[in-house]
């Protein structure tokens, strides 16, 4: 490693390089073979509740769905494999960690189609109202101008069309921004890291003419508490009331949806480190 900050593709090849960081390449998707990286996500639980959350479980007609920050494409391929039309779109075109990763599967994808386009949010090269779904997962955070971005997303949405941005880097202050980003292995080495309050977050969806339906806290959804699993979150409530009022009650108690629900919200609540992870469901508002 020198001071010299690489770029994003060569940030990952060193991360993939250093032993010691497998389960964290592996985690983040970023395996050498994106192919195997993209089944791994369109099976995870993670992806299912994405497609619970815009209510893709049910649809059979093919929509078309922007892939906003597509990155290596795993996301891409998913929806295509649920036979959906996919504009996967990334300012990135390396082979490896950007566009032509995304193109490799959509050479392979057996069902729906992936076209690649290189842009950043904030000029999108599509005209107004063309997408059913707008779907971004760790991408605001990114832009480099978040409102002039989300106002691009809300151009080319369809009127009632769905925004879900999911992953987005929240802290509290500068405090928490410089404390995030010191720590993140990444931003060490490419400076491509970002982090916004919740409160900009939820402000430049609302004045872009998407109005947000769900704010998802960190331990709301697998989405944002990956790679915690949903079994991790029951098992802890679990061992916690064993402690607190014995196994016969818990066995009752914990089969309860209302209470994995408030231990949920008290673990979002509670949670308040640099960098903590929100999602954002949002619909496109009709022109009266």
């Amino acid at each position: 490693m020198t001071n010299k900050l690489l770029s994003y593709e060569a940030s990952v090849n060193w991360l993939r390089n250093q032993p010691q960081h497998s389960k964290l390449v592996e985690l983040c998707y970023l395996d050498r073979d994106n192919l195997a990286a993209a089944k791994r996500f369109a099976s995870s639980e993670e992806f299912e509740k994405i497609t619970k959350i815009l209510h893709l479980d049910n649809i059979q007609k093919k929509l078309k769905v922007l892939d906003l920050g597509c990155g290596n494409g795993i996301a891409a391929y998913s929806f295509a494999s649920l036979g959906h039309e996919v504009y996967a779109v990334d300012p990135d075109t390396s082979e490896d960690v950007g566009l032509g990763a995304t193109k490799r599967l959509a050479s392979v994808v057996n069902k729906g189609l992936i076209s690649t386009h290189q842009a950043f949010a904030e000029s999108l090269p599509f005209t107004d109202a063309t997408f059913d779904i707008i779907y971004a997962r760790q991408a605001l955070h990114h832009f480099t101008d978040l409102s002039k971005g989300l106002s691009e997303c809300s151009r080319v949405l369809k009127p009632k069309g769905l925004l879900l941005a999911t992953r987005e880097h929240v802290v509290s202050n500068n405090e928490q921004l410089k404390v995030f980003l010191d720590e993140h292995i990444l931003h060490k080495l490419h400076e491509g890291e970002n982090a916004y309050c919740l409160k900009d977050y939820i402000s430049a969806i609302e004045q872009s003419g998407i109005k947000v339906l769900k704010l998802l806290a960190p331990f709301d959804t697998i989405i944002n508490h990956y790679p915690l699993s949903n079994s991790d979150i029951r098992n802890s409530l679990v061992e916690g009331l064993n402690k607190k009022i014995g196994t016969l009650p818990t066995q009752f108690i914990a089969k309860l949806p209302l209470i994995e629900n408030l231990y949920r919200y008290y673990l979002s609540q509670s949670c308040n480190y640099p960098g903590r992870l929100y999602s954002f469901l949002g619909s496109k508002q009709e022109i009266k």
